[in-house]
């Protein structure tokens, strides 16, 4: 699990490791253990972040998810 400070900032990143990730290195802010800067070669636009109200939630209670649209951008769909 990771923790991104906004919305924005977790669209950013999903953009980012689908379209950059295999060639930069991408940040990733863990809860449970430390950031790491890693590839991303394997995410593609089917690809997805879920995102939980908080660290100890439920897994099962995706509060949101943010994904590519129609079009190639990214949105945030309630769950």
């Amino acid at each position: 699990m990771e923790r991104f400070p906004s919305l924005q900032a977790a669209k950013e990143a999903l953009w980012s490791r689908t379209y950059e990730g295999y060639a930069w290195r991408q940040h990733f802010d863990f809860v449970f253990r430390e950031p790491e800067r890693v590839l991303t070669p394997a995410v593609t636009e089917e690809s997805y972040i879920d995102l939980y109200r908080s660290p100890d939630a439920d897994l099962s209670l995706i509060e949101r998810r943010i994904c590519f649209g129609p079009r190639g951008g990214t949105r945030v769909e309630p769950c």
